[in-house]
């Protein structure tokens, strides 16, 4: 009984884990600056991001340089000046912004699909970014397709 009890705690704490490495990778005051940013700088280039935007890349890398500078040789943002704490609190927002957009663009959705013409189902799996993006096309085609319709010549 005893077994059971504490695979079950050591299942659990492995799910809480998976769970938390799925969130998005957030900025914050009370963790070392420079551990932060290696952190985010791993994580953009992880497949936890895939639908990152080059110019989201860009503007994620501007802004941790600009905190990087900010911060000189402290390595903890209560160590600074309160002008600079918000200068740099800022710059964390821009962070964390762009990152949680990402993210939510870069979740897998899997569903069950049956294809034209087949009874058999299949798991189609795209990104959440990938699946707006085949939707928007779908959308475009069909006004396009209406609208040629609609034409009239000499009308």
């Amino acid at each position: 009984m005893l077994s059971i009890a504490v695979l079950l705690c050591v299942a659990g704490a492995t799910q809480a884990k998976e769970k938390g490495s799925k969130e998005a990778v957030q900025m914050n005051s009370t963790t070392p600056v420079a551990e932060q940013i290696q952190e985010v700088e791993k994580a953009i280039g992880s497949e936890r991001y895939s639908e990152i935007s080059m110019e989201d890349k860009s503007a994620v890398r501007q802004a941790l340089s600009r905190i990087s500078t900010l911060m000189g040789d402290h390595d903890l943002i209560s160590e600074v000046a309160p002008q600079t704490k918000t200068d740099i609190f800022n710059e964390q927002e821009k962070v964390n912004v762009i990152l949680t957009r990402s993210h939510a663009d870069s979740r897998l959705v899997c569903r069950r699909e049956r294809s034209t013409g087949s009874n058999f189902p299949q798991n189609v799996c795209l990104t959440v970014a990938q699946r707006r993006k085949a939707e928007e096309a779908a959308r475009n085609v069909m006004n396009n397709n209406q609208r040629f319709n609609n034409y009239t010549p000499g009308g």
